[in-house]
């Protein structure tokens, strides 16, 4: 392995230790409502793409090799600056932000914008064999995924187009649009519950401020609440239950906080995030052959949530516990009788469900 960095500056040290995970945060974050202002919805679904592919492509590897971090090392005893969990060869930071910079000159019009973006990336990238937690060749491989698979993207969007389809989809079809925010929600949850952002304290407050809103806006048309919930919410919920996905799904997320081990809890958020949202979204559109018991499924959705869902899930537990934990809840979640759907909403017993095999599988 490739030796980390072994020289330090007491200036930069702080700035390094924000930088590495708060910093790369907001960074993604002014760069996701950058796109959105300017409506780029192009580039944006492209790179969530390219960089959840990437993600679960460095994870992988890491399960496959099991480097150890530096400071677990006999190599190399760095003394770290802060910790870090899981294996360390290749870098998942690394991948994140130099998997960005192919997209910097297609999201950004003004060179001082490009050349930023840039620099940032490259500081986030070289900030974690700065702190102690990566060897330099972790933040090579990680880079070179994130790069390659981002240069891949653009350049068969480049050549064929296929966003265009998808964005005709995204704008006609509410259900398209509803699955994806719900992908994109529960993503988000588990991120901020990984950088310890996001609390079940915090998760209640924002369950309870859910059932105001929702309340309210069963009566007034609150501006820009109104517009979203008209643009995601299926036309009966508008009228009965507004916000009914988020919420429930807020308080899925609290209860497996509440009741389950940290790492459970976020592969069971994982499990409901993918799992339900793949066997709508590849039932509605490669589905043949429906599922027995339930006509509104389809066999090939289900299957391929199963999959999707176990590589979600394997981020945060074992290879056993993230298979059987998704195929047990799947399978049950693609036969669940439509009369029972309205008194035991899917965003709460599929986390739980997911959450017991588990802990049962420990």
């Amino acid at each position: 392995m490739v030796k980390g960095v072994e020289l330090r500056f007491n200036s930069l040290d702080g700035l390094m230790l924000y930088l590495t995970d708060f910093g790369m945060l907001f960074f993604a974050i002014i760069l996701v409502f950058y796109l959105i202002i300017h409506q780029n919805w192009k580039w944006l679904i492209l790179l969530i793409l390219s960089l959840a592919c990437s993600f679960e492509i460095t994870y992988l590897l890491k399960l496959i090799f099991q480097v150890p971090r530096p400071y677990f090392s006999m190599e190399l005893a760095t003394i770290p600056l802060t910790q870090a969990a899981g294996y360390s060869f290749p870098s998942l930071h690394s991948a994140f932000c130099i998997g960005i910079i192919p997209f910097i000159p297609k999201i950004f019009k003004f060179k001082w914008q490009k050349a930023l973006a840039f620099i940032i990336c490259l500081i986030i990238a070289l900030s974690r064999p700065y702190l102690g937690v990566h060897f330099v060749s972790d933040i090579l491989a990680g880079g070179l995924i994130g790069f390659l698979t981002s240069k891949y993207l653009i350049f068969a969007e480049d050549n064929l187009g296929f966003s265009n389809w998808f964005l005709t989809q995204i704008k006609t079809k509410l259900e398209v649009r509803r699955q994806l925010a719900h992908i994109v929600f529960g993503v988000i949850i588990v991120f901020l519950i990984e950088l310890r952002l996001l609390t079940p304290e915090l998760l209640l407050i924002i369950l309870f401020l859910g059932l105001i809103l929702s309340f309210l806006t069963k009566k007034y048309q609150i501006p820009f609440i109104h517009k979203i919930l008209v643009l995601f919410e299926r036309p009966q919920d508008l009228n009965s239950f507004p916000g009914k996905g988020p919420i429930f799904l807020v308080f899925g997320a609290y209860l497996c906080l509440m009741f389950f081990p940290l790492n459970i809890a976020k592969a069971s958020i994982m499990i409901l995030t993918l799992g339900d949202s793949f066997s709508h979204l590849i039932g509605k559109y490669f589905g043949t052959t429906k599922v027995p018991f339930n006509q509104d499924k389809m066999l090939e959705g289900s299957i391929m949530a199963i999959i999707i869902a176990t590589l979600g899930a394997l981020l945060f537990v074992k290879l056993s516990q993230a298979f059987f934990a998704s195929l047990i809840t799947i399978t049950i979640e693609a036969i669940y009788p439509k009369k029972m759907a309205k008194y035991i909403d899917d965003n709460l017993f599929m986390p739980i469900l997911a959450g017991i095999i588990m802990l049962i599988l420990i």
